[in-house]
């Protein structure tokens, strides 16, 4: 077995090639930019050691340092060797457990990573495939659900500006947001304007299905209670493009959440769920990982960190304990 530990850098990256006999490849660790060549440096030593020890078994373990791990890994991947992310705090324990010294170096910690595959040889997971359309869907749920936060905002702020502008509007209406709401208040952002509106404008600005008609909105206009200074129309007719931006961009990773959600394996099987829709799933998902990193519910269960903790001291053993 061939182990290849990698400390990972924004501009380069720190390897070290170990076999299981105690080989190395060279005495040291060498590094590569994080570019093209790089890589390409970094495959051709692997490819050198497998041809000079006669093994072909490789694996290789990378720390999860966020995004600037993501290009080598996936490069690796598709070179077909099995690669593994490595938690950075496991890593970090195990070197400490070997040594009393404090020393840390980029080269000590390419060993350490080399060592920790070796030590952990059969619990060894590779990242797949499968893992990197997960992690895709982690990253646009978040971000989907940075959207959402933001759109609330600003709908707090319409709710916020309409109560002063037309007090009166938004309870003739099943949707605050729907689309002829937002239509007609920002054609005619203030009660003056509005109730100074033809009947036939506002007419084309409703939805067939609205209860409330055009002669009506202008009669609640024309004995509104609300504001009609310019500055709070201007606050509201940016306030309606915010929110139809932010509505326009859920929209559009909606499209690629259910892209990313169809490249697993798990997608047409969470959706298959009753009252679990594409978004739901994809967030799922997207949090729990591989589910078959799970061999029973109970592991499920405290990785979601839903099972009761159990606390002991003594002759006390607590029966109430939470989550």
């Amino acid at each position: 077995m061939i182990y290849v530990g990698i400390d990972v850098a924004s501009q380069k990256h720190d390897c070290f090639l170990l076999k299981d006999t105690g080989e190395v490849f060279s005495k040291t660790s060498f590094t590569i930019k994080n570019d093209f060549e790089g890589y390409k440096k970094l495959h051709n030593s692997i490819l050198q050691f497998v041809e000079s020890t006669k093994d072909s078994n490789v694996r290789i373990g990378l720390e999860s340092t966020g995004h600037y791990s993501k290009n080598i890994l996936l490069y690796l991947i598709k070179q077909g060797y099995q690669t593994t992310l490595i938690n950075p705090i496991l890593t970090n324990m195990d070197r400490k457990a070997s040594t009393v010294r404090k020393t840390k170096t980029d080269t000590i910690d390419a060993e350490a990573i080399c060592k920790f595959l070796d030590k952990n040889r059969f619990d060894f997971k590779p990242y797949t495939l499968l893992s990197y359309h997960i992690d895709a869907l982690k990253s646009l749920t978040r971000q989907r659900f940075s959207l959402v936060k933001q759109m609330t905002q600003q709908k707090l702020i319409f709710q916020r500006l309409v109560n002063v502008i037309f007090p009166e509007f938004l309870s003739h209406f099943s949707n605050d947001y729907g689309e002829s709401v937002l239509n007609i208040l920002y054609s005619y952002p203030t009660t003056k304007k509005l109730a100074r509106a033809h009947k036939e404008s506002i007419t084309k600005l409703l939805h067939s299905r609205c209860k409330i008609t055009s002669s009506e909105i202008l009669e609640l206009a024309k004995n509104s209670i609300g504001q009609s200074e310019e500055y709070l129309g201007f606050e509201l007719k940016h306030t309606i493009d915010m929110i139809r931006f932010y509505q326009s961009q859920i929209e559009i990773y909606n499209k690629q959440i259910e892209i990313e959600l169809n490249e697993t394996e798990y997608g047409k099987i969470i959706t298959s769920i009753p009252g679990v829709g594409i978004i739901t799933g994809a967030m799922i998902i997207s949090e729990i990982g591989d589910i078959n990193n799970f061999t029973t519910p109970d592991q499920l269960l405290a990785y979601a960190g839903l099972d009761p903790s159990v606390y002991e001291s003594g002759q006390f053993e607590s029966s109430h304990n939470k989550p």
